[in-house]
This record gives structure tokens, C-alpha cells and sequence, in this order.
């Protein structure tokens, strides 16, 4: 086919537009999440202040099947045969695609191939069943790896602002967070922005992090770059459990504190974060000698009703790119049923989170995506995979989610850790090596 593309609005949108857009977002956030104490008088009157820049990038999924989805509009019936995430949704939309009733639609579920929550989304299943009704004749439809790379259905690209105040003992008075980021919510099509104006997605994490700070003020600035925005292997948390355990690390260290022992003191009245964070750190041998060149680093975060503290042990390779030797994770999910579901799923978001630490970008140049497949948009391969041991908290709480809450706390550990060995401080993802081959 000959096409003549309209390039549209977004012909000149890059990288360095949108990090522009989302730092000025974040400085100007108006959407409060949390406003507790007065943050103004207690940095007036606290021994010192720290402030920091966090950011996250674009993200696809990458799943390891691409979207496809077969599928037979058959008079007023319609029948497909797809890795689904979203069974009763495709349901009602393929419905008003064909124009036939709900009851109408068979939705036959295979195995996914991976979903992460990129096949949450109905594009494949609408793409399928449209040509199907064209076409009077069952279709199968498969994506290539470019069209999936490119097709939008990103992890939020993100900056948050930290301000934070500490007394004379170093202990945190007063922390500000500005988030800026597109919204999930409004990309959904199904969910509406409260009248606050704040997106929960896109503060989770921050707005509900659990450390005993008195005066607070954490808010959210919506900005839409352009690209489309969704849902990702835990959401909001994935980058924002990264922001905030990273600041937390940065206030040990400006205290000159033990980060785990710092963490701990905060966290008097969370004693399921505490719980596991204690856990994490004896079964790794926190603060027991390591081998020459490895380092270790913390980090703990609750998300869909999970506990999850991961400790990260860590080296630098000859380049000076980042070698991940150990991770040793502490769950507390609630009453569980099977453990070695509970290992494989933290495993597998271990891979995961760190896949995207290590290399994970969209980056977009002329309005264009610059990934296409796995030769750019590279993934965790065998060799570098840790040694991941799991210890499951016996508990009697209601169950929670396991298949997302390994993810968010492996980037910032990871960083943590990084930070010990070379005093550099990374507050960007993907981890800048360029940086550290100056330490």
C-alpha cells in the first residue's frame, strides 16, 4: 500500500518534551492527595532540608507472545479465541463492534503468553473482529513486535519532586511530593478523576507510603504528552515505590543512618511493612561482611493488599555496568494456599522490575516511537539473572495479590544498592551507567 500518513499533532513530541512537560507538572501540582501538619513551619524550623528529582520513562509491556486474537462474526453471533485479560469488558465491547447483543458474544480464554496488563486493552480483540465482520470469513490476527512496541498502551512516564525537612537527630519533620504524570484513569475509558483531580494510579505509592512523617503535603499535576497511557505490571507503584525508596535512602544518608535501621524507626505503626522489611534484612545478613565489590541495598512496599521488602546484593562489572548477584524478597500476602505460586510470582516480577531498571525505555523522537523490538528494548536474559530466594510471612490476614507486589521494591533496592558501592545517587530509570563508570 501506498500510504500518505497524517503525522497528526505529536509530528515533533520527543523525550526531552515530555520530561520537560512532566518536570513542570510535577512543580506546579495542585491535586492533593495528602495534606497533613504544616510542611512550611517545619521546614522553617528543621535542622536541614533535601530536595530531589525522580523520573520514570515510557514502558511497554513486551510480552513475550504479541497480541493476537482470532476471531468469527457469524450473523448475530460472535466468537473469539484470544489471551485475554479482560473477559467481561470484551464482552460488551465486541458486542456494540458487531452489533449483536452481549449474550451473543463467546469469549473463549486461552493462555496469555504474558500479559502485564497489556492485554487488559481491546485492540487486538476489536482489530480481529472487525476484519471478521468485513470479511464474512473466520480471521486470525497477529501483531508483529513493532506494531505491539508501537501501538501505545504505555507504564505512565513520570517525575516527582521531593522536598523533606529533618531535625536535629535526622529524623524526617516534613516531606513534599509533587507527581507529575499522565492519567491512567482517563485513559481507561471506564473510570472518571475524582472532583479532586487526583489520580490514584498515579500516586499510589507516594500518597500512601507508610513511613511516620508529621507534616505533609503530597500532590498530583496532570499532564498528557500525548502517548497513550495504561495500566503495567503494579501500576503507579511500579515507579513510584522507586521515587519514594530511593528519597527515604537519600534522608538515611543525610542522617548518616543505617537505611534499614533508618526505615525501621519509621515504621512504628505499620507492622506489616516492619514485618517483612525485618525479615528481608535477617535473612539476607544485613550488615554481615560481603565479598569484596558487592554491596547491598533495601527496600519495602505494600501494594494490592501485599508486603513485600526485597534486599538486592549488588556489584559493579568491569564497564561499570550493574551486576545483580542476590535478591532476597520477605512476603506477606496474608493467609496463602500454595507457596511455590507465591516464589514463581515473585521470581517472575523480580525479572520483570528488573528488566525495566536495567533497559526498559520507550523513547520517542519526531513523534515516533525509536523501539521496536528486543535488539532495543532489551530484557533480562538468563545469565543475568540473580540467585532470588522467597520467605512467605506465616499470617492469618485476608489474602492479598501476589502476581504484581514482587516488582515495585527490585528497582530501588537495586539502587540502593548502587548507591553504597559508589556514592552516586541514580534518580532515573533505566539506571544511567554512564554515571556509574564515573564513579
Amino acid at each position: 500500500l501506498a500510504i500518505d500518513w497524517d503525522l497528526g499533532a505529536a509530528k515533533d513530541l520527543s523525550t526531552a518534551k515530555v520530561s520537560d512537560m512532566l518536570a513542570s507538572g510535577a512543580s506546579q501540582a495542585d491535586a492533593i492527595a495528602l495534606d497533613a501538619g504544616n510542611v512550611k513551619d517545619a521546614a522553617a524550623t528543621s535542622a536541614s532540608t533535601l530536595d530531589a528529582t525522580y523520573e520514570a520513562p515510557y514502558l511497554a509491556h513486551a510480552c513475550m507472545e504479541p497480541m493476537n486474537c482470532t476471531a468469527w462474526v457469524r450473523g448475530d453471533t460472535v466468537e473469539i479465541w484470544a489471551g485475554t485479560q479482560s473477559q467481561g469488558p470484551n464482552q460488551g465491547i465486541l458486542s456494540q463492534v458487531a452489533s449483536v447483543t452481549p449474550a451473543k458474544v463467546k469469549i473463549n480464554t486461552l493462555l496469555l503468553g504474558g500479559g502485564f496488563g497489556r492485554r487488559f486493552a481491546p485492540d487486538f480483540t476489536i482489530d480481529a473482529t472487525l476484519l471478521s465482520k468485513i470479511s464474512g470469513k473466520p480471521v486470525k490476527l497477529i501483531y508483529s513486535r513493532e506494531d505491539d512496541m508501537a501501538a501505545g498502551f504505555y507504564r505512565p512516564a513520570s517525575v516527582t519532586k521531593f522536598e523533606a525537612a529533618l531535625d536535629g537527630q535526622g529524623r524526617p519533620t516534613m516531606l513534599k511530593a509533587g507527581v507529575g504524570s499522565p492519567s491512567i484513569m482517563a485513559a481507561s475509558g471506564f473510570m472518571k478523576i475524582p472532583e479532586n483531580g487526583v489520580d490514584s494510579f498515579a500516586m499510589e505509592g507516594i500518597a500512601d507510603h507508610p513511613y511516620d512523617i508529621p507534616n505533609q503535603r503530597l500532590a498530583y499535576g496532570r499532564v498528557e504528552p500525548g502517548p497513550q497511557v495504561w495500566f503495567w505490571r503494579s501500576v503507579g507503584h511500579s515507579q513510584n515505590i522507586f521515587f519514594i525508596e530511593s528519597f527515604i535512602d537519600e534522608l538515611a544518608a543525610a542522617a548518616k543512618a543505617d537505611p534499614y535501621e533508618y526505615r525501621r524507626a519509621l515504621l512504628g505503626k505499620q507492622p506489616r511493612y516492619k514485618g517483612v522489611l525485618e525479615l528481608a534484612a535477617q535473612k539476607a545478613g544485613w550488615g554481615s561482611p560481603l565479598p569484596k565489590g558487592v554491596y547491598r541495598g533495601i527496600a519495602v512496599a505494600q501494594s494490592f493488599g501485599s508486603y513485600v521488602a526485597e534486599v538486592a546484593e549488588v556489584s559493579l562489572n568491569a564497564d561499570g555496568t550493574p551486576r545483580v548477584h542476590r535478591v532476597v524478597a520477605a512476603v506477606d500476602c496474608g493467609m496463602t494456599v500454595n507457596p511455590q505460586t507465591i516464589e514463581r510470582q515473585i521470581e517472575g516480577a523480580i525479572v520483570y522490575g528488573l528488566s525495566a531498571a536495567l533497559y526498559g525505555r520507550i523513547s520517542l523522537k519526531d513523534g515516533r516511537v525509536e523501539q521496536g523490538n528486543f535488539n532495543d528494548y532489551p530484557v533480562l536474559r538468563m545469565n543475568e539473572m540473580p540467585k532470588v530466594e522467597v520467605h512467605i510471612v506465616a499470617s492469618t490476614e485476608k489474602p492479598g495479590g501476589i502476581g504484581e507486589p514482587g516488582t515495585p521494591p527490585i528497582a530501588p533496592a537495586v539502587a540502593n544498592a548502587l548507591f553504597a558501592a559508589t556514592g552516586k545517587r541514580l534518580r532515573s530509570l533505566p539506571f544511567d551507567t554512564a554515571q556509574l563508570k564515573k564513579a
